[in-house]
């Protein structure tokens, strides 16, 4: 071998490429058992230096070797089979995807063989439990990428630019930062029948045309194409794909050479301000245990990363939730086989958390007032398990945001380039009375009064409540319900909507309800509600009421329900409030009974989301025995006062 290179051999696992005191370990598995090795790259080597495996270093179909020598002047590396040039699956660190949305051929690449040191000084995980949580759920590109962000343009849409947004993001109230797709991939789809060839960036947002033939396409740097015979290249903005699992993405760093570093100061941060980081991940059905498990321990054990939520393989969940070393991170997907998990035992910390569409449909459909809507309401508002912790959401990235939610009644997906027909078509939203954009006041007045009332449901539900980005100040996606490939004004977060008409107070409005349900214990409860007096304290833990004390509506046809949360279950808190919340998504005005207080107990109104307003001040009611509750509002009513002890009666019997 050249150089004084041998091949030593090396115990297989884990997999990947690693310089170690002797020279470089390989363990990588292909697809066939001959001609198959890596080529190692000196700075500034374009050619490289090859060196076959051979049976002695084969292990099944996995080849593991030392390379020992001298080896300390390769500082990249490529794998190779059957004269095919690729980048490793396992590489920590992935060079030449720095550009975003430019094609790059496998031998264009390097895998980079060094881990540059890092120094976590005091870094420790928040842990927050879910009943103590509140996720935010954000794109790093898109979340700053705009120039409405604020930050200077070399920052924008990167990690430095969200370690920027974090004092905004902690004064929300937010504990967990959920990072759509942050691994290393090239984002352009690419259909495998064509022959790309880009000599420079994809315009952002753009795709070429379709024409459905095949042929050679050349993309000037401008976005030009060059010929007629095109084939679709959508940006997958979204990131939904595989890709390099290992490697973080080095579009989002400002320096692409120090991706590593800089995805790891924005977790430290994070850390800092008590926030976790969860990161999602795609991985397809045919992903094996090793790649799946290897990739999460990379990311929990380097990385620092609090958590997954995991997309594509419903066998990914199943894998990492038996790992041992992974049993006190979270773990977020779509539902768990509990009883074989847990063997019958609830667990000691709740990990797994699980999400709920569910919730949902049923708020979404409430809060518009379709009929046959209040008994899923009320279900979906006590999801709560022993087993794992519920993720409660209105919007996610998928569908509508908030404000099109109120805004659209129909997708607007034109400019996806699929004729309107991608992203759900059950999007269970009401425009307010006129679609889309306009200029009336009494509609805008109601739709953000809609956003305060779907802010009030999450808020006062007994899950995890969670939110996308930009949704707490009216952030638009002018009714496109699926942006997957929209990497423009339409996917990014506009943050001059923060400042425009009714945004600044439903911003300060969702502060102010994440303020009040983490300072009492009864509106974030750890366990489900039993609706009943199992305390003897004169009240269930909940109760339902309508018109009538005691006595809710729940038909078909009913659109108004009042929740009272007793105080008095909770111990720990110093001030053993109720809270009565009516809800009234009819479209005429309901006057409610309020249920009677304990004596030296009265009521006062805390919010109402009929009121345009942030100046949320408790004030007292006149007549204790009811409330009025504006057409499409929610009154949030707090009893305050100290209860009376009641002494019994003495004896007037004679002596």
């Amino acid at each position: 071998m050249k150089n004084n290179l041998k091949l030593a051999i090396s115990q297989p696992y884990p997999m990947g490429v690693t310089r170690t005191s002797k020279g470089i370990r390989v363990c990588e598995a292909y697809k066939g058992k001959k001609d198959c090795g890596i080529i190692l790259y000196k700075k500034g080597d374009k050619k490289g230096t090859k060196i076959i495996f051979s049976e002695n270093n084969r292990y099944g179909k996995v080849f593991s070797a030392e390379i020992v020598g001298e080896t300390n002047e390769f500082t990249g590396y490529l794998l190779y089979e059957n004269g095919l040039v690729f980048a490793d699956p396992y590489a920590r660190f992935i060079e030449g995807m720095d550009k975003w949305g430019k094609n790059v051929k496998s031998e264009e690449l390097r895998c980079r063989l060094d881990e540059i040191e890092y120094d976590w000084g005091q870094d420790k995980a928040p842990h927050t439990k879910y009943e103590d949580s509140f996720v935010y759920t954000l794109h790093v590109r898109g979340y700053t990428k705009s120039p409405t962000s604020g930050l200077e343009l070399k920052k924008r849409g990167t990690y430095k630019g969200l370690i920027d947004k974090i004092p905004y993001i902690k004064s929300l109230g937010v504990t967990a930062v959920e990072l759509m797709p942050t691994y290393e991939m090239n984002v352009l789809d690419i259909p495998k029948t064509s022959n790309v060839v880009s000599s420079g960036n994809m315009p952002e947002g753009s795709f070429l045309n379709d024409n459905r033939t095949s042929g050679n396409i050349v993309v000037s740097e401008n976005g030009s194409i060059k010929n007629s015979n095109s084939i679709r290249r959508k940006i997958n903005f979204w990131g939904y794909k595989e890709g390099y699992y290992f490697a973080p993405r080095t579009a989002y760093a400002m320096d692409s050479q120090n991706a590593d570093l800089e995805f790891k100061d924005m977790v430290k941060a994070m850390h800092k301000n008590g926030i976790e980081v969860i990161m999602q991940f795609y991985f397809a059905d045919n992903a094996t245990e090793n790649l799946v498990c290897g990739a999460v321990r990379h990311w929990v054990f380097n990385y620092h990363i609090d958590g997954v939520h995991l997309k594509g393989s419903f066998a990914a969940p199943d894998m990492i939730s038996k790992d041992p070393a992974l049993s006190d991170i979270k773990i977020w997907h779509y539902g768990f086989d509990y009883g074989r998990l847990y063997e019958g035992r609830n667990p000691l910390v709740r990990t797994l958390g699980e999400f709920r569409p569910d919730f949902m449909y049923a708020s979404r459909r409430f809060l518009k007032g379709d009929d046959n809507a209040i008994g899923d309401f009320i279900r979906v508002m006590l999801n709560n398990s022993p087993d794992a912790g519920c993720i409660n959401y209105i919007c996610d990235y998928e569908g509508l945001r908030l404000a099109d939610l109120v805004s659209y009644e129909h997708k607007r997906n034109e400019t996806n380039g699929e004729n309107n027909s991608d992203g759900t078509d059950n999007n269970l939203s009401w425009n307010c009375g006129v679609e889309g954009k306009t200029r009336k006041t009494a509609i805008l007045n109601l739709r953000a009064k809609q956003i305060r009332n779907a802010l009030t449901m999450l808020m006062f539900s007994q899950g995890t409540p969670m939110i996308f980005g930009g949704d707490e100040f009216g952030n638009s996606q002018d009714g496109n319900n699926n942006p997957y490939c929209q990497d423009n004004a339409t996917g990014w977060i506009d943050w001059s909507q923060a400042d425009k008409g009714n945004n600044s107070s439903i911003a300060d409005y969702l502060k102010f309800l994440v303020r009040l349900r983490f300072k009492y214990k009864i509106l974030h409860e750890s366990k489900a509600f039993k609706l009943m007096d199992y305390k003897a304290c004169g009240y269930p833990d909940l109760s339902y009421h309508g018109i009538e004390a005691w006595r809710p509506d729940l038909s078909n046809y009913s659109h108004s329900i009042g929740m009272l949360y007793c105080g008095l279950y909770e111990k720990a808190d110093k001030e053993q409030d109720f809270f009565y919340v009516a809800y009234n998504m009819h479209w005429n005005p309901v006057t409610f009974a309020l249920p009677k207080l304990p004596e030296g107990m009265t009521w006062h109104v805390l919010g109402d989301t009929e009121e345009a307003t942030d100046s949320l001040r408790m004030r007292s009611i006149k007549d204790q025995t009811k409330i009025e509750c504006a057409e499409r509002s929610v009154k949030i009513l707090i009893g305050v006062g100290k209860p009376v002890k009641k002494t019994a009666k003495k004896s007037n019997k004679a002596k």
